[in-house]
């Protein structure tokens, strides 16, 4: 009887182990087809459970390697880990590749703290930030660098720029310590010339240093880094790419405490400068921080930069990229990651025509992401509040009126126009909310133009915002909901000018 009720006890719990539902797919490599933003298909575990939920990446650093004679780009990118605690909780650093920019393959993990701290014997928690990758020939050897801090002798952070390497691009790195001698910055990147010189470069707060790494040895400088010249409104996040014998440094600059990271970047004949500034490449995305990678692949120019159009939170990041041109003169073009005008008709403001009305149901087109971000099922445990859709927003007609319902908290819709004349303008918008407390803002091109605008709960009415600068040429409208939630009809632009 008691071997009878050991047996029933074991096919019990065999039983219930197989009908375990599987937590996520970690069996790698694992290749999906995915659009911006990308990789939030694949899964990652949540920070301190078993719970899963979207891998959430950032600083992705993008190259170009021949494989077995094949040319794939491979991505280096961060790790957010949900939930988040700001940026101190990245971590896990995941390499992805593509041989047409549509098929992604997660290679995994490739070197966490917990690595660091094993092989490296130094380290703390999280703080595995923006890394970069190199491959030298002459060894066959890729070099990954990654900023991490240790413990200064007072109990304070000290930044290193850490080596791991590895015969493969996508795995077995092992730590083999740090660039002696390298400011305690982070953002590292390293470029490597026509002549197989290989150049280190990083910074922060303001601060840009770059010199040249020993070309016997990848892991030791050839001589000191020095402060690098010429740049303007320097932030963080340096990216160097040649383009017809120059050299182009890009970098986010200080417009994270307003309303974004812009990319700039700055033109030298000379890996090292010095720099002539060029302006910006890249508006704002509608989170604090960007940081991005420039690659030519397969006769292509593409940005690479990270949002969060997915979470909605700044601090869970998802990589995004879009084609970049150079003009004739080698000037980067904007990057166009804001679609394009209703059904490619441009409203048109300025000059001879000092009133233009658009309705608020033809938002740009170019779907989630470039046109709109909309949200919808609230979600369970410690993920992002609200499930993101790529369903078009919603739309209804009632008394004559038809107007996009229902804009809640965190959800935006774009509009481009073009602006014939730079100048100020009045922007009328008519909507209307059942909720007290309701507010929203407008962004030109990514930038906070209005301020915080309050509703009240009166019907439709027009909420007049004066006296908005636009600049001349081809401008985009953000309408981005920042409490409550509101139903939105038309929007009026006209000339301050307009009698």
């Amino acid at each position: 009887m008691k071997k009878l009720l050991l047996l029933l006890l074991s096919s019990i719990t065999l039983t219930l182990h197989a009908q375990e539902p599987q937590k996520g797919n970690f069996d790698y490599p694992i290749t999906k087809k995915t659009s911006n933003p990308l990789f939030v298909e694949f899964d990652s575990p949540m920070y301190g459970s078993d719970e899963i939920g979207p891998l959430y990446t950032a600083d992705p650093s993008a190259h170009v390697w021949t494989i077995d004679g094949k040319e794939e780009l491979y991505l280096y990118a961060s790790h957010d880990m949900a939930p988040h605690r700001g940026c101190d909780r990245m971590d896990r650093y995941h390499v992805f590749s593509t041989e047409d920019m549509v098929h992604w393959t997660d290679h995994g993990e490739i070197l966490n703290a917990d690595d660091v701290r094993e092989q490296g014997g130094w380290g703390i928690e999280g703080f595995m930030w923006a890394p970069d990758c190199a491959y030298n020939p002459a060894d066959e050897t890729y070099y990954f660098y990654f900023p991490h801090p240790d413990y200064a002798p007072d109990g304070s952070h000290i930044w290193h720029i850490g080596v791991a390497t590895s015969k493969f691009p996508d795995r077995d790195f092992k730590v083999v310590g740090w660039v002696e001698g390298a400011p305690s910055l982070i953002d590292p990147c390293v470029f490597v010339d026509d002549d197989g010189q290989p150049y280190i470069y990083n910074g922060g707060g303001a601060k840009c240093y770059g010199g040249k790494l020993r070309k016997d040895d990848w892991t030791k400088l050839d001589g000191d880094m020095k402060p690098m010249e010429g740049l303007v409104d320097f932030h963080e996040a340096t990216w160097i790419h040649k383009y017809k014998g120059r050299y182009y440094l890009s970098h986010s600059d200080n417009n994270n405490f307003r309303d974004g990271n812009q990319m700039k970047y700055a033109v030298s004949d000379s890996p090292l400068g010095p720099w002539k500034d060029m302006g910006i490449y890249m508006y704002p995305t509608g989170v604090e921080t960007n940081h991005g990678s420039i690659v030519e692949f397969r006769g292509k120019w593409y940005a690479f930069y990270h949002t969060g159009n997915y979470s909605g939170i700044g601090a869970l990041r998802s990589v995004c990229f879009d084609p970049i041109e150079h003009d004739r003169k080698g000037r980067l073009q904007i990057v166009r990651n804001y679609g394009n005008p209703y059904r490619n008709k441009w409203p048109v403001i300025g000059s001879n025509r000092k009133h233009v009305t658009v309705q608020a149901e033809h938002y740009n087109d170019g779907g989630y992401h470039y046109a709109y971000f909309k949200h919808r099922d609230a979600r369970p445990g410690n993920a992002p509040a609200y499930q993101p859709t790529d369903e078009p927003m919603g739309i209804s007609t009632a008394n004559g009126i038809t107007y996009i319902n229902d804009l809640t908290k965190g959800e935006w819709v774009r509009y481009s126009v073009k602006v014939k004349e730079a100048g100020r303008y009045d922007i009328v918008c008519t909507m209307a909310t059942a909720a007290d407390g309701t507010k929203f803002h407008l962004c030109v091109n990514g930038h906070n133009k209005s301020g915080e605008v309050k509703l009240d709960s009166s019907g439709w009415y027009p909420i007049e915002l004066r006296g908005i600068e636009l600049q001349a040429g081809e401008q985009y409208l953000d309408f981005r909901i920042d409490s409550g939630r509101l139903d939105f009809d038309r929007m009026e632009i006209i000339s301050e000018h307009t009698e």
